[in-house]
C-alpha cells in the first residue's frame, strides 16, 4: 500500500476487494482468452495430480505447441510467484475461485496492455519484485492463445 494513501481509503479498498471476492463469479462472463487461461490452470492442476505433462493436451486444444508452452509457462510462473497455492475449481465448474478471478483480471489487463490495471490487481498480494515475471508470462500467453 502506498504511504501517501489515507488509512480510510485503503480500508475501503480492502473491504471492496473482500466483498467482490465473496460474490460468486461465473466463467461464462469471461472473454475467450481469459476463459482459456482459467481452464488451463484447471487442466494443469489435474495433470499435475495425475503426474502427467499438460503440454500435449494444451497443444491439441490450441492447435499450437507455441501457445501451449506459453500457457504452461504462465501456469508455472503463477505457481512460483503466487504467495500461496493457487486454488482452482474443477474444469466442469462454472464458478471461479478468487485466484481464478484474479487471473482473469490479469488476463484482461494484459490483453489491453494496461500495466497499471495489472499491477493494481495484485498490489499487496503478490510481492512487487515478482510483478514483472508475472506480467511478461501473462502477455506472452494472451498473445499466443488463438482468437476465434
Amino acid at each position: 500500500m502506498p504511504a501517501h494513501q489515507p488509512l480510510g481509503e485503503s480500508s475501503t479498498r480492502f473491504s471492496a476487494l473482500v466483498e467482490s471476492m465473496a460474490r460468486p463469479h461465473d466463467v461464462r462472463g469471461l472473454s475467450l482468452k481469459s476463459l482459456h487461461m482459467v481452464m488451463a490452470m484447471r487442466l494443469c492442476a489435474l495433470f499435475d495430480a495425475a503426474g502427467r505433462d499438460p503440454v500435449p493436451d494444451l497443444a491439441q486444444r490450441y492447435r499450437s505447441i507455441e501457445a501451449a508452452c506459453a500457457v504452461h509457462g504462465l501456469v508455472q510462473t503463477v505457481k512460483q510467484v503466487w504467495p500461496e497455492p493457487f486454488m482452482v475449481n474443477r474444469p466442469c465448474c462454472l464458478a471461479m475461485t478468487p485466484d481464478e478471478v484474479t487471473l482473469a483480471s490479469l488476463g484482461r489487463a494484459a490483453l489491453s496492455a494496461h500495466r497499471a490495471a495489472f499491477t493494481d490487481a495484485i498490489t499487496g498480494f503478490v510481492r512487487a519484485d515478482r510483478h514483472d515475471a508475472l506480467y511478461n508470462a501473462t502477455i506472452h500467453a494472451v498473445a499466443l492463445i488463438p482468437s476465434p
